[in-house]
Order: structure tokens, then sequence, then C-alpha cells
């Protein structure tokens, strides 16, 4: 596998990875904006601010990530990841289980796979700096590792049912 289609693998991912935080989140906005109260303590009125801030935050990473200011886009999410996830961690271990809603969903509390999918992600982030310096790629193999990110990111969203169900046979 050449380095520039990997590199646009992790770009893509990362994008798609935003856009579905993104998607679970309005599809439950009210709930997203409940969740920042009960389970991190933002004051209801501030929640009304930060929710869709947070989401149009990660939509415009998404979009710098997709159009031409991938470098600046990727470092951003590097930031959110790793802050995200030292903020999670560290919540998780101080206070133990509560809700997340990192995509939108309301129905299970954080899990340590899901801080362990927060790393994976951040690490795939890293390696695309290693690897992006190469020249682009023609729109149908960008299409084809468009795809292939596509997979991943769904199989990165879902991690957490996945590995349970795993675990169960």
């Amino acid at each position: 596998m050449s380095t520039p289609f990997l590199a646009d693998i992790l770009r893509f991912f990362t994008a798609f990875l935003l856009l579905a935080a993104v998607w679970g989140k309005t599809r439950g906005l009210s709930a997203f904006r409940d969740n920042l109260t009960a389970s991190f303590g933002i004051p209801a009125r501030l929640g009304k601010f930060a929710a869709p801030s947070l989401v149009a935050a990660e939509l415009l990473l998404a979009v710098a990530i997709l159009g031409p200011f991938a470098n600046a886009g990727m470092l951003a999410a590097l930031g959110l990841f790793c802050g995200f996830t030292a903020l999670l961690t560290y919540k998780f271990l101080r206070e133990g289980a509560f809700r997340c809603s990192c995509f939108g969903e309301t129905g299970r509390n954080l899990s340590g796979l899901d801080l362990l999918r927060n790393l994976l992600v951040a690490g795939a982030i890293g390696a695309w700096f290693a690897l992006a310096d190469g020249p682009g790629l023609a729109p149908h193999t960008a299409s084809l590792a468009a795809g292939l990110a596509l997979v991943l990111a769904v199989l990165a969203v879902e991690f957490h049912d996945i590995v349970s169900l795993l675990r169960m046979h």
C-alpha cells in the first residue's frame, strides 16, 4: 500500500469520524445539551451555547480536513481528540460511570473501549502527519481511499458494541 494512499485513508477517516460525531449530536441536540449539564456539570444556560458550538467546531474541522486546510484541520483534530480523551479519562477514573454522547448515543455509559478508540484515533492522526508528505492522489484512487475510510469510521463509531459482541462469542 502506498504512503499517499494510506495518508488519504487516515485523512478521510478523521473527517468522517468528525462528521459522524456531528450527525449523532445534531440528531439529538437537546439530549446532548442536557448530557453536558448532567454528566459534565455545565450550567444549562451555557449548555445552550456549548452544545451547538462543539458541533460547529467538529463540522468546521471536518470541512478543513476535506478541503484545502488539511494540515491545520488535522492538527486541530489531534488536539481535540487528545483533549477530549484526557478529560474523559480523568472523569472516568475519578467518578466512574457517566454518559459521554460522543456520537450521540444516550443509552450507555462511557467505557474503557471508548477511551481506547479515542487513543487509536489520535494515533491515526499522528500517523497521518508521518505519511502525508506525498503527492495528491488521482480522483479514482482518492475515492477508493474515502470508501475504505468510511468503513473504518463506522467501525470506530461502533467500536464498543463490536468488541462487546466479539467478547460474547
